[in-house]
């Protein structure tokens, strides 16, 4: 499945390649690193040459989300394989494209994929509590309320997706 290219209305999802890196580091702001709690891009350039090998490995289902109409990377979606982690969702869109419906395509687009591809019927995500804003980007996309725990930075809420 190389170069797999997960096309939507306003976006479109290619899965993570090398060729990115300096694009996704570019949009990578300084406010989507503080709401993700990154403290520098040179850690989040490592985790993604440790993703593209989880990839290559079929751990994790890991897109770069394009701008339809500019074809510029704006952000990322990441589906890990359940015996990585509880918390399986990994995703950021940069500031200048919130509230425009462009996360809700990419979310749709990469849980269809994760779905077909692994036939899994569920997956988890994390959100801290004082993220409320992709906290109803989640339930607008039809996550489901688990519950809450405890994080690492405080409460976060437990969401599931299930395949429809």
């Amino acid at each position: 499945m190389k170069n797999k290219n997960l096309r939507g209305n306003a976006v479109y999802l290619q899965e993570l390649n090398e060729s990115f890196f300096s694009d996704y580091l570019a949009a990578f702001s300084p406010r989507i690193r503080k709401l993700l709690r990154v403290k520098h891009t040179r850690s989040e350039l490592q985790y993604l040459q440790d993703r593209l090998q989880k990839q290559k490995e079929g751990k994790t289902n890991f897109f770069c989300i394009f701008d339809k109409k500019t074809k510029k990377l704006i952000g990322a979606l990441e589906i890990r394989g359940q015996e990585e982690t509880m918390s399986q969702l990994y995703s950021w869109l940069h500031e200048d494209f919130w509230s425009t419906g462009r996360y809700q395509e990419a979310l749709r687009l990469a849980a269809q994929e994760y779905f077909r591809k692994t036939k899994e019927k569920l997956f988890y995500a994390h959100v801290d509590a004082t993220n409320k804003r992709s906290y109803f980007a989640l339930k607008k996309n039809g996550f489901a309320d688990v519950g809450t725990h405890f994080g690492p930075y405080g409460r976060q809420y437990q969401l599931i997706l299930r395949k429809k």
